[in-house]
């Protein structure tokens, strides 16, 4: 192999290595970029703005009146057909015929038309006094118009990194809130960090750590709940209790729990900058009761204690 072969050959290689070297950094940031994601997805669900649906302003509105059904295209058709005369050349050549029954074709068209124009106008109607109404039943607090409402304009189902389910109680004038949370075995197992070097390390997550999270995705699902069920419905306040796997320790076996009982007021919520809040600390602010601690993560409560019957 002469000198320029060799070359070559060197730059082929070193070229070979940066491009490796390169995706290795690439899949590194990729995959701390993947981990700080999904932390956030699990710990910063509450770091969402609160807005507010305006029923009472659909539900006062005035129903739109049944229109009645037009004919101004068939109209036109049928006027262009009885005032058709024909031509010497459509007379004495069979044209007129052709002509009269294009005509009256067209009048069949017309008709159609009316008809999809009323029918499209019917719909809008139809779907905007639809929309008054179940407005009304929501304001009205009628629990299967409330429970359509959240199912139709919250974000509850898309929420993986946060609950598993959620179940709605009205008890008394309560809105309530009972949703399975996520368990600590949901929680990772490692953290992956990018090094200054570029490449990712990846390091068992501490007990405690992992406890931590816990607790934080905990506190930040029953804040996106609360915020999910004030921003839907037209009410003033909401309970949330949420429940996860921990140890029962009166039968040593893993159950659902509850361990957090959130009661918080759209106007308490309204004063808070969510996005730039921890979720635990907005908790204590607004004087949620839970049992956790560094040492042993979550203990169960008694859902009595605040008139919730499981």
């Amino acid at each position: 192999m002469d000198r320029a072969a060799k070359q070559a050959e060197r730059q082929r290689v070193a070229r070979q290595q940066a491009l490796h070297r390169q995706a290795h950094l690439d899949a590194s940031a990729a995959a701390a970029a993947e981990y700080e994601a999904i932390v956030e997805a699990l710990t910063g669900a509450h770091r969402v703005p609160l807005s507010r649906i305006d029923w009472l302003t659909t539900a006062t509105a005035s129903e739109l009146t049944v229109p009645e059904r037009g004919s101004v295209s068939e109209d036109a058709a049928s006027e262009r057909l009885a005032s058709y005369t024909p031509g010497w050349f459509a007379r004495t050549f069979g044209g007129e015929q052709k002509t009269r029954n294009r005509l009256a074709d067209n009048v069949v068209l017309a008709r159609a038309e009316d008809d999809a124009a009323h029918a499209a106008v019917m719909a809008v109607v139809e779907a905007r006094n639809a929309e008054i109404a179940a407005a009304r039943l929501v304001v009205d607090r009628d629990p299967d118009a409330m429970v359509a409402g959240l199912d139709a304009h919250s974000s509850l189902g898309d929420l993986p990194f946060s609950v598993e389910g959620v179940d709605i109680r009205l008890l008394d004038g309560r809105v309530i809130a009972i949703v399975d949370g996520l368990d600590l075995e949901d929680m990772p197992e490692e953290t992956v960090t990018l090094l200054k070097s570029g490449k990712a390390s990846i390091k068992d997550l501490a007990v405690g750590k992992r406890l931590e999270m816990h607790r934080d995705a905990i506190c930040s699902a029953a804040i996106r709940v609360t915020m999910e069920f004030l921003a839907v419905l037209p009410i003033d306040e909401v309970e949330v209790l949420m429940l996860t796997d921990i140890l029962d320790r009166g039968t040593g076996h893993i159950q659902s729990l509850p361990v957090l009982h959130l009661r918080a007021a759209a106007q308490a919520l309204a004063a808070l900058h969510l996005p730039r809040t921890q979720a635990v600390a907005v908790v204590e602010r607004l004087g949620a009761h839970m049992d956790w601690s560094k040492r042993d993560g979550f203990r169960a409560i008694n859902p009595a204690a605040f008139g919730i019957d499981l």
